[in-house]
């Protein structure tokens, strides 16, 4: 009889939508990993989020999980402002952290909590999924084998909202805003692209501005790269913008299909050639990660050559600046 295979213990911190979503794919999809604890202030809350994915523990203090032995790794999916303290919490008690984009809100949060994350012999790794998608890895794997270079990359994630001051996206005290909510997905995939082919990544010049200047936060973001890899990345939360990424070479011109955040279709064009990557998503895409983390977990590493943290200080660097420079500053703090 063959013994199971051993699971990654994960719990949760912070019980909105996106845990949900995460739960769903732990449950359904991941080979990697199983749901074994959440955690939230409120511990009816928690509850009822537990009896909803079928786990029988939860916390109504983060602090209670963060003490559980059998935890392995924990996922945090609170709002921006939330991820440091909890991070801090989970790393001192020597859990590996998971935590969701943007990690934090600015690089020293990022490098003071690696370096705890370092002597606690354990990882923490920002929740980029779209670098774990099997047809972005293909896509690579495709540009690499065939030593193809990119001269350009465009990408932009913008979804129209009315607004409403309790929406967290237009709440300052949230650190709510188009740059840290969704223009952070365009600049990783900038950055990990410029990683990828080994380029020195350009400062940008940066435009931000606010439709609704009562909301004090940037509804409108762009990030303009001059140098070997141009790059246009456009970030919006009053706007919808186009969901395909173009990323072009010579003779090279590449689609990453709606949502290109979530990729699955990628059309390449090269030298009046077509080749199409397919790789059918069976989930909702967050099991990619899930298992990745896990089985660097189950194989006792500390790195992840996808989930890149230099790229995460590059990206945290650059939104920083951004905001400070355009006067959003009190995002960042």
């Amino acid at each position: 009889m063959s013994q199971e295979k051993p699971k990654v213990r994960w719990g949760i911190a912070g019980l909105g939508n996106i845990a949900k979503r995460f739960s769903a794919a732990l449950n359904g999809y991941s080979e990697q990993g199983e749901l074994y604890a959440v955690a939230a202030r409120d511990a009816s809350r928690a509850l009822a989020f537990g009896e909803e994915f079928g786990c029988g523990i939860s916390y109504g203090s983060y602090e209670e999980m963060a003490k559980d032995p059998n935890v392995d790794a924990v996922y945090i999916a609170t709002v921006h402002p939330y991820h440091q303290p909890l991070a801090e919490l989970f790393l001192s008690h020597k859990k590996h952290v998971l935590v969701e984009k943007p990690a934090f809100t600015n690089l020293n949060d990022w490098l003071t909590m690696r370096a705890l994350a370092k002597r606690n012999g354990v990882m923490l790794l920002e929740a980029m999924k779209t670098m774990t998608f099997p047809a972005y890895l293909a896509l690579k794997s495709y540009l690499l084998t065939n030593k193809l270079q990119l001269t350009s990359i465009e990408a932009s994630f913008g979804n129209e909202h009315d607004y409403d001051p309790e929406l967290f996206i237009f709440n300052p005290n949230l650190s709510g805003g188009a740059t840290l909510d969704v223009g952070v997905y365009g600049l990783w995939l900038y950055y990990d692209l410029c990683q990828t082919f080994g380029v020195d990544a350009p400062e940008p010049s940066v435009e931000m501005s606010s439709l609704y200047a009562e909301s004090n936060v940037d509804t409108d973001a762009c990030f303009r790269f001059s140098g070997k890899i141009n790059g246009k990345i456009s970030a919006s939360i009053v706007q919808n913008l186009p969901r395909t990424a173009i990323l072009r070479g010579d003779q090279l011109t590449i689609r990453i299909q709606d949502k290109w955040w979530n990729p699955d279709v990628i059309d390449i064009e090269h030298q009046g050639k077509r080749f199409t990557i397919d790789c059918a998503v069976k989930g909702n895409g967050f099991e990619f990660e899930i298992d990745h983390v896990s089985q660097l977990i189950l194989e006792g590493k500390k790195h992840s050559d996808l989930l890149l943290p230099e790229v995460t200080a590059q990206v945290l660097t650059t939104m920083e600046q951004g905001l400070i420079n355009a006067g959003y500053g009190h995002l960042t703090e």
